[in-house]
């Protein structure tokens, strides 16, 4: 075979640029692969994930259960809804953003400390109950995307068991920029979402969050203690369950073993 000859490249007419094209620089790393036999079938599978230590013991009848990690659908959901946005949070649990874009999106996953700081972060905490991970709170939510909202609402609330309100003051004017929703689950610490005033997923509050109860006059007092609360949750990522744990703290008395309206 005869070899090609060598072009220096300072004599070509184009510029020499990155070995990598955008789209190959822009790859999720690899995730980690092994190979399986099936004994039921014959074959030999490639699978995605850690290979298991080491094989099942001939007297176990049954597999081993193994509990499902949806660690990242949640996540992904608080994120959207999150006050600050994902590249404060990146940087809060030390990654990047497209880091944590590829784990909230299921392409790749974190290393362990990552992941135990996003979920800290987050308020993701196993349910055995549930078999799942699942959002425990308190938040302060921003609503952006009525999917996430929804989403949200749906494991905070149980499914909908909750008598959600929205808040304004019984005297005097309400926040001109934002509405504020209180989500009152049964027994578990308040979540408010916050809706920008004018946007149209303000307007759909009603029709998003499930058994929605209107508007509740609340007393002046409260009512700011609620929008300062919030206000100082958004500042940073780690101030958000920071803020709503000790609000919920002054007024546990109110919604522990009961669905709290506040008056």
């Amino acid at each position: 075979m005869r070899t090609p000859p060598s072009i220096p490249l300072e004599d070509v007419d184009w510029e020499v640029g990155p070995w990598l094209s955008s789209w190959e620089i822009s790859l999720p790393p690899d995730r980690p692969r092994y190979f399986h036999h099936d004994n039921l079938c014959g074959r030999t599978w490639l699978l995605s994930g850690e290979e298991p230590l080491g094989d099942m013991d001939d007297d176990d009848e049954f597999p081993a259960y193994e509990e499902h990690d949806n660690t990242a659908e949640i996540a992904k959901n608080l994120v959207a809804c999150w006050p600050n946005p994902p590249k404060e949070i990146a940087a809060t649990v030390g990654v990047t953003l497209r880091q944590l874009q590829w784990f909230l999106s299921e392409r790749s996953s974190l290393d362990r400390t990552a992941r135990y700081d996003l979920s800290r972060l987050l308020g993701v905490a196993y349910d055995e109950r549930m078999g799942g991970y699942t959002p425990s709170g308190p938040y302060v939510l921003i609503a952006r995307k009525a999917q996430a909202l929804d989403a949200i609402y749906q494991e905070i609330s149980g499914g909908g068991d909750a008598c959600p309100c929205e808040l304004v003051p019984a005297q005097g004017e309400a926040d001109p920029s934002w509405r504020y929703v209180l989500i009152n689950a049964y027994g578990t610490p308040p979540t408010v979402v916050m809706a920008r005033r004018g946007e149209a997923i303000a307007e759909r509050l009603p029709d998003l969050i499930m058994n929605y109860e209107g508007i509740r006059p609340v007393s002046p007092t409260f009512y700011r203690d609620v929008v300062t609360t919030c206000a100082r949750a958004c500042q940073t990522p780690q101030a958000n369950v920071r803020e709503m744990t000790e609000f919920a703290k002054r007024y546990e008395r109110h919604w522990i073993d009961c669905a709290w309206l506040p008056d």
